[in-house]
């Protein structure tokens, strides 16, 4: 058996890491001298010790590595766990390479005397009399980030029963404040003819922007349409909402169409 400090040398984990593993269950002592409270650990430990920093490497967290330890017999789980951290990595890559790009695009601005928030003035606002639709409609308290799949229930409803759209989808959004884990949202579909489950949605006078890439890009389009609101006199008159004209599905974030519309009077 080792000692903890021989376990230590070898494994290249500190005493007090060691320590810290024992003390929540994920690589526990093979034996503690009940006289000195020494721990000791079998060699077969050390390829343990050598899985948690292979996995910890893959940034899973103690406690995920504690569930794939405790389930080892489980090849499946662990495969599982494995290829949802591949992609969450690239996920991972793929936003900060679109940060860096962002940001090297700022730098080169800075370095030529511009102002970086000079984008501002490159959204376009309309004003638009938005037209009347019969739509099919379905209102949810929701995360943000399951936005698509209660979108995907929607369609699938119009599908089901054999109903026409005649104008892209579009999303109203009800909540007074930005709470993307609780908000109040209404998908909508407009549709060639009424049903009995349809209602008029007909927003009227529309101050309008489209949002061309990424979500991440929207409140700078809210940000330019209440200035320019304000700027203009209006006010209000209503809640904002988004027609999708391309499919989220299909369309890379970067190439997402996206009109944005606030009722105003």
């Amino acid at each position: 058996m080792l000692t903890i400090g021989e376990f230590s040398k070898i494994s290249h984990l500190t005493l007090k890491t060691l320590r810290y593993y024992d003390e929540i269950g994920l690589l526990k002592p093979a034996f503690i001298d009940a006289k000195n409270n020494y721990r000791y650990y079998n060699i077969s430990q050390l390829e343990t010790a050598l899985l948690i920093a292979r996995l910890k490497s893959y940034l899973f967290s103690l406690e995920e590595i504690k569930v794939i330890l405790a389930n080892w017999e489980d090849t499946e789980l662990f495969n599982s766990k494995m290829k949802a951290k591949q992609q969450n990595l690239t996920q991972q890559i793929t936003y900060y390479s679109s940060l860096l790009k962002k940001l090297k695009l700022d730098i080169q601005l800075l370095d030529e005397e511009k102002n970086i928030m000079g984008y501002l003035d490159q959204i376009e606002i309309k004003l638009v009399d938005h037209l009347s639709y019969n739509i099919l409609s379905q209102r949810k308290q929701m995360n943000t980030a399951d936005f698509l799949l209660h979108f995907n229930e929607l369609f699938c409803k119009i599908m089901f029963e054999k109903l026409s759209a005649i104008a892209k989808p579009l999303a109203i959004f009800h909540s007074s404040e930005y709470e993307p884990e609780n908000y109040d949202i209404e998908m909508a579909i407009p549709l060639a003819m009424a049903t009995n489950e349809t209602k008029v949605f007909n927003p009227g006078l529309c101050a309008m922007a489209v949002l061309i890439g990424s979500y991440d890009d929207l409140p700078s389009i809210h940000t330019k349409l209440h200035v320019w609101i304000e700027e203009n006199n209006y006010k209000l008159n209503g809640a904002p909402f988004e027609v999708y004209q391309t499919d989220p599905y299909s369309t890379p974030e970067e190439s997402n169409i996206i009109e944005v519309y606030f009722p105003i009077k």
